[in-house]
Parts: C-alpha cells; sequence; structure tokens
C-alpha cells in the first residue's frame, strides 16, 4: 500500500504538481483504482436503476405521493448524513474497516428492501443503504487523494466518474428489462438485488487490497479525542432537518419548519467551529477548507450540477413511462445516448482539466446549459418526434459535456485539501451533492406529479426541468468567477516539463 500523497498545497497552490513517484508500486496503486471505481459502480448502480423501479414500486405497493417523494429522496438523505462523520472517522483511523462496514449495511439494506411488502419498509432499507454508501464514498475518494498525486490523481477521479457513468448505462438496460418482462411486484424486487453480489465481492477484496491500520498512537480513546464530536452532532442535526425538510415536500408548513431548523443548526456549526478553531481544539472543518475560494466555488458547482442532473433524470424516466406510456426498456434505451455521452466526457476530463484548468470546465458547463435547455424546449413543444429529438440528441449532448466538467470540477475542488483531511474534505464535497440531491429529487417529483394531474405530462416536464436550466447557469457562471486554476502550478521544474512533454509525444 501506498504511503499518504504529499498535500495537495505542497504540490503548488495554482493547481496539481506534474506526476510524482510515489514509494509503493504500480501495482498496488492500480489494485486500490480497481476498487474504487468497482465500488463507484456498485454503489451508483443501485441509484441508476432505482429510478426506473420506483413507478412499479408505487403500484405494486400502492404508494402514495409522499411515499413516492420518500423512496426517491431517502437513500440521499441518509448518505448525506454519514458523509462527514465517515470521513473525518476514515482520516484518523484508517479506510479499511469503515470501508467494510458501509459496504456491509448497503448489501444487506439491498436485501432486506427486495423482501419488503410495504412501502415503509422499502423506505426504511433505502435510509439504511444510503447510510452504508455514505460511509463508503469518503473512504474511496479518501483513497484516491491519499494514494495518487498529480494528473494520476485527476485520471483516477475519472476513472470514478467513468464507472458511475457506466453504471447509468448498464443498471437502467438490464433493470428495463427486468421491469418490463416482469411483473410490477417481481421486477423491482429483482432490481434491489442487482448490486448485492458486487458488494459482497468488494467486501472480501478489501480484505487483500486495503492494508490494516497503522496502530493509532494512544490507542482509539486518544484517536476518538480528535473528532469535534459537537461540530459532528450539529452538522449532523442540520444535515438532517434539512434533507427531512426536502423530503417533505408535501406538507409545506413541516418543510419550512424543517428548513428552518436546519439552517439553524448549520449557523451553531458554523458558530461552534470558529470557537473550536480559536480555542485551537478539535473541528470538523479544516480552517484551510473553510477559507480555501477553490474548494468553496468548486464545491457550489458540484451542488448545483448533480443535484439538477439527478432531478432530470428522474424527471425523463418518470415522463417516459408514465406520461408518455413507454415500457421501463425502452425509457432505458432512449436515456441510453445520454449515458454514452457520459461515459465519453468522463474519459476525457482529465485531459480537460490539464490543458485548459478552470476555464476548460467553465466552457464545459456553458455548452451543456445549451444542451438542457434545447432538451427542455424540444420535448415541452409537446409532439413525438421533437420529444425524441429533446431526450435522445440534446440529451446525449448534456451527458457529454457534464462527463467532462464533473469529474475536472472534483479534481480542481479537492486539490484544496491539506494534509490528514482528505476524507473530510470529500465528505464535504459530497455532502453538498446530497443535500442538493435530495431536494432536487424531492422537488422534480412532487412539482412533476403536482402539474401532471392537469396538464399535458410534456408541459410538467417542461415546469421541472426549468430548474436545471437555472441550475447550470448559476453553475457556469460560480465557476467563471473562480477565474482559470490550472492543472499544475504555474512555475514548473524543466524535470516535469520535460516528462509531461514526454507523455503528449507518447499520446499522440
Amino acid at each position: 500500500m501506498t504511503e499518504p500523497a504529499a498535500s495537495s498545497k505542497a504540490e503548488g497552490a495554482a493547481g496539481f504538481a506534474a506526476p510524482a513517484v510515489t514509494s509503493s508500486t504500480s501495482r498496488a496503486n492500480g489494485l486500490v483504482l480497481a476498487l474504487g471505481v468497482a465500488t463507484a459502480f456498485t454503489t451508483l448502480l443501485d441509484q441508476a436503476v432505482f429510478s426506473f423501479a420506483v413507478p412499479s414500486i408505487q403500484r405494486s405497493l400502492d404508494a402514495d405521493a409522499a411515499q413516492v417523494q420518500w423512496l426517491t429522496s431517502s437513500y440521499s438523505l441518509a448518505f448525506g448524513l454519514a458523509l462527514v462523520g465517515a470521513g473525518r472517522l476514515g482520516d484518523l483511523l484508517g479506510r479499511r474497516s469503515l470501508y467494510m462496514l458501509g459496504l456491509v449495511l448497503f448489501a444487506v439494506a439491498g436485501f432486506a428492501a427486495a423482501l419488503a411488502d410495504d412501502a415503509t419498509t422499502v423506505i426504511v432499507a433505502r435510509l439504511v443503504q444510503g447510510f452504508g454508501a455514505g460511509i463508503v464514498n469518503p473512504q474511496v475518494l479518501g483513497l484516491f487523494q491519499d494514494t495518487f498525486r498529480g494528473i494520476m490523481r485527476s485520471r483516477a477521479l475519472s476513472g470514478y466518474t467513468t464507472a458511475g457513468s457506466a453504471a447509468g448505462l448498464i443498471g437502467p438496460l438490464g433493470g428495463g428489462i427486468l421491469l418490463t418482462v416482469l411483473t410490477d411486484d417481481t421486477g423491482w424486487r429483482l432490481v434491489f438485488l442487482f448490486a448485492v453480489p458486487l458488494a459482497v465481492v468488494l467486501v472480501v477484496a478489501a480484505v487483500f487490497v486495503l492494508p490494516r491500520p497503522v496502530a493509532v498512537p494512544g490507542g482509539l480513546r486518544v484517536a476518538f479525542r480528535q473528532v469535534d464530536a459537537v461540530g459532528v452532532v450539529l452538522l449532523g442535526a442540520g444535515t438532517l432537518a434539512f434533507l427531512v425538510s426536502a423530503a417533505s415536500c408535501g406538507w409545506l408548513l413541516a418543510a419550512l419548519a424543517l428548513a428552518l431548523a436546519g439552517m439553524a443548526f448549520f449557523v451553531a456549526f458554523a458558530l461552534w467551529e470558529r470557537r473550536a478553531h480559536a480555542g485551537g481544539g478539535p473541528a470538523v472543518l479544516h480552517p484551510e477548507l473553510a477559507r480555501s475560494r477553490g474548494y468553496l466555488l468548486g464545491t457550489a458547482v458540484a451542488t448545483l450540477t448533480f443535484g439538477s442532473a439527478l432531478g432530470l433524470g428522474l424527471l425523463t424516466t418518470l415522463f417516459l413511462i408514465d406520461g408518455l406510456g413507454y415500457s421501463p426498456f425502452v425509457a432505458a434505451l432512449l436515456l441510453t445516448p445520454r449515458a454514452l455521452g457520459m461515459v465519453a466526457g468522463s474519459m476525457l476530463s482529465w485531459r480537460l482539466v490539464r490543458r485548459f484548468g478552470r476555464g476548460g470546465i467553465t466552457w464545459a458547463l456553458g455548452l451543456a446549459l445549451l444542451a438542457v435547455t434545447a432538451e427542455v424546449a424540444l420535448v415541452t413543444g409537446g409532439s413525438e418526434p421533437l420529444i425524441m429529438l429533446g431526450v435522445v440528441g440534446a440529451g446525449a449532448l448534456q451527458g457529454f459535456f457534464a462527463g467532462l466538467f464533473t469529474p475536472s470540477n472534483q479534481s480542481l475542488t479537492l486539490n484544496e485539501a491539506p494534509v490528514g483531511v482528505n476524507g473530510v474534505a470529500a465528505g464535504f464535497y459530497q455532502l453538498s451533492q446530497r443535500l442538493s440531491a435530495a431536494l432536487a429529487l424531492s422537488i422534480y417529483a412532487g412539482i412533476y406529479l403536482a402539474v401532471s394531474a392537469t396538464m399535458p405530462a410534456s408541459f410538467a416536464f417542461g415546469a421541472a426541468a426549468s430548474i436545471t436550466i437555472a441550475a447550470s447557469l448559476g453553475a457556469m457562471l460560480i465557476s467563471a468567477a473562480d477565474g482559470n486554476r490550472r492543472h499544475r502550478p504555474a512555475a514548473e521544474s524543466a524535470a516535469e516539463s520535460a516528462a509531461e512533454s514526454a507523455e503528449v509525444t507518447q499520446e499522440s
């Protein structure tokens, strides 16, 4: 296993350093990369296929509109709740045990959901699944940060996103076949079992790939003293209140009260963190992260794009299956070009950030904005040829540009993490995504179901999808405000320049 790579900050304030040699073998690094990419595929496969199963679950278990909103947002709710605490514990105690614990919870909950006979049980199982995935994912991103440096880190993160894109391609097709050829009551149950065998295999693989953690000086008691328990509780309470408010949009007053309570907890968390920093005690949010313009702006971009992308995916699935009456398999086929575009864009993303820095991400965001605007306009037109052109054609372009900017933005943002808090940086980054995802999934589903009850389905699609246009515009402007951060420091050594020149020549 590798020694932790030097801090991103040590590599240069402007961005990544050139590729560096680590103390581990390339084989060990390759195994870590393979395990992390497979983990991303497994956890995101479950989420990708679940959207297609929602209509079948609704019919099979007679779920009402409120339960549908909880079904769509519960995974992100629990995912977000686990992220930061799990990331911090991974930084302190090592990532092996937490990684395995999260995958075990994920697999057991998936099996329990497949046996459920009411919507409430499925919601609870999704909460546990999301919590398990929320424990796992900061460990994966933390491992990438610990293990890789320079362009290899960017490639690893691109692989992580590519795996998610591949899950978005394979999951809907496989799930669509099951949901089409089987009855409602049987199809969605098998969908829940999709990722369970993969999770079991990964737990076994982790035993051999991930190193046992180094003994903590002073034991676990000393390690836990380094955890800001009050900060974790305040952040968790704020996250829980905010995410539950997002899943309770059907009850406006309750949702508003919970959202205000969540904001109050977040304010209390910020005040407590300031006090912890001033007193020199343990804190959840590292001061350098809190002061980093690049980290904060990059996280804001991820917040806007992640939630709106998941919301648009759920919305399109509901529109094709419930609005137009297509089978789940046909709907999956129509969404395949978008997933293929995302895969292709993700594979090229590391080249974009290396050559163009933040400026390339901003351009990709702008092109994605144009594509999603065209998609919404075409689908809202209402005629079937225009709908197909929007979903298939414009959707493929939007997926490609999203694949370009998603891992690139993640690379530059997580590069701001100082030594020892890679898990926390990844946890906060993903927490912002899950907060937006829970809110977006609930709002998109709520708007579509409410509007489609009295208006044509294409109009309901346009009403909900307009949120994606606004979010994409906001993300592009925020990215532009971050300037043009480069993948490497502006001043690089002659040896680094020669190394990259040789690499580019070899690629050519």
